[in-house]
Order: C-alpha cells, then sequence, then structure tokens
C-alpha cells in the first residue's frame, strides 16, 4: 500500500483499492499447453478522498475503464480489494450490495448506447426509483421532474425517445439517472469523449455544480489530460494496467515526474507556441505495447527516452518522490528535465 493510504484519515476516506487485478483468459487454440493472459488491470492501488473529483487519465488499452467497471461491479477482480466506507465490496451480503449500487452510480462514456432507445425518458429516469421503490405515484413523477430541472432539460422533454435528443442531452439525461438515488459516489467513463467540443465544457461545469450542490465524489475516467486538468483534484496516470504516477493535478502539470506523463503533456495541441516550454522534446513514439505480452522490467521502457538496463530488469515501484507525489520510476524526471505546460 502506498504511504497516501496509509497516512490518510479513515474519515476522509470513501474508496480504498489495494491490489487490484483484472486478468482475461484469451487463448484461442483449443489444445495450447499455455494460456494467454491479458492483464488488463496489474495491481493497482488507490484511494479517493470524500468531496473530491480523482482522474484516472492513460492511452486507450491502459486499464482505466476496466478499473472503473470493477469498481462499479461489473466485472469481477481477479485478485486485490475494493473498500468503499470501510466494507469490501467483495463480501457484502445481498441487501448490503443493493445499498451499495444505490452509493455508486456510473456515467457511461456513449450517451446512446447507454439508454435504452425504446424506453421515454421518463421511465428512463424513473426506473431506479422504482427498482428500489424509493417514489411511487405522483412523488415519482415530482422527482423525475426535479432531476430533469437539475439536469437542465424541460420537463416537456420527458415524452420523448432517446433518438430524439443530441449527444450532448442524452448525457444529461444519463446524469439525471445517475443522480436519481442520490449516490455518494459516481464513476464517470469518459462522459465528455464522444460529444463535440463546445458541449464538453457544458457537460464538465454541470458535473463540477452537481458536486457542490450534492456532496459528490467523482473518478472521473480520461484518456485527454486537459479534461481531466479542469475538473480533477488529484490525477492518477495509467500505463499497461499500473498507475505509474499519482499526485494533486496542478503538481503534476507543473512537476510531472514519469516520462510517460512528460509526453502526455508534450502532445497537448497548443494555440500559441510560446506558451511550450523551450526544451519540448520529442512526443512519445510507439504504440502500447500488448498486456499480454507486456515488456520486462518497466512496461514503458520500450518507449521511454531515459530507459537503460537497470529499466529492462526491474520493475519500478510506487514511491513517493515530494508530498503527496508518487511516481513508478527509477530515474524520475528533476526540475528544468520535465516539459512544462502552465497553459493546456
Amino acid at each position: 500500500m502506498i504511504k497516501e493510504v496509509a497516512n490518510t484519515k479513515e474519515d476522509d476516506t470513501l474508496l480504498e483499492i489495494k491490489g487490484l487485478k483484472k486478468h482475461f483468459d484469451v487463448t484461442r487454440k483449443i489444445f495450447a499447453k499455455k494460456k494467454d493472459i491479458l492483464k488488463a488491470v496489474d495491481g493497482v492501488d488507490f484511494i479517493v478522498k470524500k468531496g473530491e473529483t480523482f482522474g484516472i487519465v492513460g492511452e486507450s488499452g491502459c486499464g482505466k475503464s476496466t478499473t472503473g467497471n470493477m469498481i462499479m461491479r461489473l466485472a469481477d477482480p481477479t485478485a486485490g480489494s475494493i473498500h468503499f466506507e470501510g466494507k469490501d465490496l467483495s463480501k457484502l451480503a445481498k441487501n448490503e450490495q443493493s445499498k451499495m449500487k444505490k452509493d455508486i452510480q456510473m456515467i457511461f462514456q456513449d450517451p446512446f448506447s447507454s439508454l435504452n432507445p425504446r424506453m421515454r425518458v421518463f421511465e428512463i429516469i424513473a426506473e431506479p426509483l422504482r427498482t428500489h421503490k424509493i417514489a411511487t405515484g405522483k412523488e415519482l413523477k415530482q422527482q423525475v421532474y426535479e432531476l430533469l430541472d437539475v439536469v437542465g432539460l424541460d420537463r416537456s422533454l420527458a415524452k420523448r425517445f432517446p433518438h430524439e435528443f443530441s449527444g450532448g442531452q442524452r448525457q444529461r439525461i444519463g446524469i439525471a439517472r445517475a443522480l436519481a438515488l442520490r449516490p455518494k459516489l459516481i464513476v464517470c467513463d469518459e462522459p465528455v469523449s464522444a460529444l463535440d467540443v463546445s458541449i464538453q465544457s457544458q457537460v464538465l461545469n454541470l458535473l463540477s455544480k452537481l458536486q457542490k450542490d450534492f456532496d459528490l465524489t467523482y473518478i472521473f475516467i480520461a484518456h485527454g489530460l486537459p479534461v481531466v486538468k479542469h475538473i480533477s483534484d488529484r490525477v492518477a496516470v495509467m500505463y499497461l494496467g499500473k498507475i505509474v504516477e499519482t499526485a494533486a493535478t496542478e503538481e503534476l502539470f507543473k512537476h510531472p515526474k514519469h516520462p510517460y506523463t512528460e509526453g502526455l503533456l508534450r502532445a497537448i495541441p497548443v494555440p500559441d507556441p510560446t506558451l511550450r516550454s523551450l526544451d519540448s522534446g520529442e512526443l512519445l513514439e510507439g504504440d502500447l505495447p500488448s498486456p499480454v505480452n507486456p515488456p520486462s522490467g518497466c512496461h514503458f521502457r520500450t518507449r521511454c527516452p531515459y530507459a537503460n538496463e537497470k529499466c529492462k530488469a526491474e520493475a519500478p515501484k510506487l514511491q513517493e518522490v515530494a508530498k503527496a507525489h508518487y511516481v513508478a520510476c527509477h530515474y524520475p524526471l528533476q526540475a528544468g528535465r520535465g516539459v512544462i505546460m502552465e497553459h493546456a
């Protein structure tokens, strides 16, 4: 367990992840002597504090969405534990699982496929309220209308089907459904990646407002650092199933310590070239290695400009290099060596 977990007051911790793994058997040969194992998530530790937004960022295939699915219990972990308010989610009784599902909700990436096309908006939002027997009759109707008000949709739209809405409106419907049970934690799985840039900012601002109004805690999953910077208090950077760096958002952007984080920051488009560090360095090269056969030692070494023999032989452990700043690298970047993206 990293020191950040140990030093955090128990009352401040809403979610605690320890040694979380998710491996898939991908063997295709019927008589194969050895199974091929895809290590989607391969030993992840982090905590989420009450009232904060914890960002998880990385390239497609790094395991961030799989991590979110395990927190939601949409996938069972291969190993490790998920503690919510001090309780291990894998060991809850059925009645406790039902309560847990009320407290943890999810906003999905695709606002269209996540909504039942055969159900009207009213029924979509009312469904969780009916399932958990929270409201019926006039009270149910009132709560659904209030949720529409909260996410900025007119009540008259409750009679329409999902295909009659724009992408941004559909995502607002998904947000209203997630809010229906008054959860404590919402897992946002790339909730704006499928939206136009102008609509993205509207949805992000809505999420920020709802967090204050409803005392929410977010896990915000994304592959774009600018989006994460806009909404997150702390950020964890994932690479090939592992967390390689975690820190407060401002600290991470000003002083990246892992070469992968440095590469992600350099890849952010900047309209004014003068806003970049003069020592801009090279962009990341190569593709993400296969999680079925990851590189030995440090998984990032095949794309790292600073890798050497130690990186090939020994996997680095997540260690604290500054206050509440953790990095899994044998040679963390020093001040002045990394890229500075103040205006990213």
